[in-house]
């Protein structure tokens, strides 16, 4: 084999190489449509689509992935959340966060039809036979209560100045008129 011929074959084996390099990493962007990773660091909530820096496996982490909910649904998931991650196309540079669970606050405990929202130990639980809420509510505006009403616990009420009546301390006169000073 000659020299020139030589070289030649040299060249080819290096433009083989390379475009084998090329192909590998494609096959590797080309990959599967789904990962499963892990949040890293608190969500950045500051632009107009929420973003999460995510683990995705031992060796590749992926900062600023868009996360994506049901319109009316918010959520700021916690670091170390389960991350369900969708590639685009299978294209590991558009990838999109589906789904986020965190293990140490999941609802536990639900039957079958059950449905709810819960976040760190405060839960809205919906069930065949009724609502519970755990957790303190707060409530801004005005409220309608059409039914019966039954408290366990104390009840207050007041008129922002300072007036406040309680169950306990609050005496009507015998005939049911209206409390006069003092009662």
């Amino acid at each position: 084999m000659t020299a020139a011929l030589e070289a030649r074959v040299a060249q080819l084996e290096r433009i083989c190489a390379h475009q084998q390099r090329q192909i590998a990493g494609l096959m590797q962007r080309k990959g599967t449509h789904f990962a499963l990773g892990r949040s890293t660091l608190n969500v950045n909530d500051s632009g107009a689509v929420q973003t999460v820096q995510a683990q995705l496996d031992a060796l590749s982490i992926r900062d600023n992935i868009p996360i994506l909910y049901h319109h009316g649904f918010f959520s700021a998931p916690p670091i170390g959340a389960d991350l369900h991650v969708a590639f685009l196309d299978g294209d590991r540079s558009k990838a999109v966060v589906v789904a986020s669970n965190h293990q140490s606050y999941r609802m536990t405990g639900a039957a079958p039809g059950d449905a709810g929202l819960y976040a760190q130990g405060q839960t809205i639980h919906l069930t065949a036979g009724g609502i519970l809420v755990s957790g303190n509510v707060a409530h801004t505006g005005n409220f309608t209560l059409n039914g019966n009403l039954s408290v366990t616990g104390s009840v207050t009420a007041g008129a922002g100045s300072g007036d406040s009546v309680t169950l306990q301390g609050h005496r009507h006169p015998a005939n049911n008129t209206p409390p006069t000073g003092g009662t």
